[in-house]
């Protein structure tokens, strides 16, 4: 038993030769309108996907601006800490924060190094 794109590949060679038999032809129309509705089914998932999608992206933006906002708001906190506590500076936060005045945030912001290397 063959499967269907041997069979839609057969009745193609034999169009092409020339050869094809009346029987053969509707089958080979049949199958072509077959694949007709798949593609025409696929392209309207792919159309409403990207609706999706693009309806998706402001609220990505959105979460993407929040995250962003969230995590100065952490680092301006963090800083505010430092100013209280050397011991915070050496334990809380490994990358250097901005705005942190220890001598070791400092040398760090200036080196790209971790606060706490």
């Amino acid at each position: 038993m063959t499967t269907q794109p041997e069979r839609l590949q057969h009745l193609l060679d034999r169009l092409l030769r020339g050869v094809l038999l009346p029987e053969e032809a509707e089958q080979l129309a049949g199958a072509v309108r077959d694949l007709e509705r798949r593609a025409d089914v696929s392209d309207a998932v792919a159309k409403g996907n990207l609706r999706h999608v693009k309806q998706l992206i402001p609220a990505v933006r959105a979460a993407e601006a929040r995250v962003h906002e969230l995590e100065a708001e952490v680092s301006r906190l963090t800083a505010g800490q430092c100013t209280h506590s050397l011991a915070i500076c050496e334990t809380h936060h490994a990358k250097p924060v901005p705005g942190c005045p220890y001598p070791r945030c400092v040398a760090a912001r200036a080196t790209g190094r971790a606060a706490t290397a």
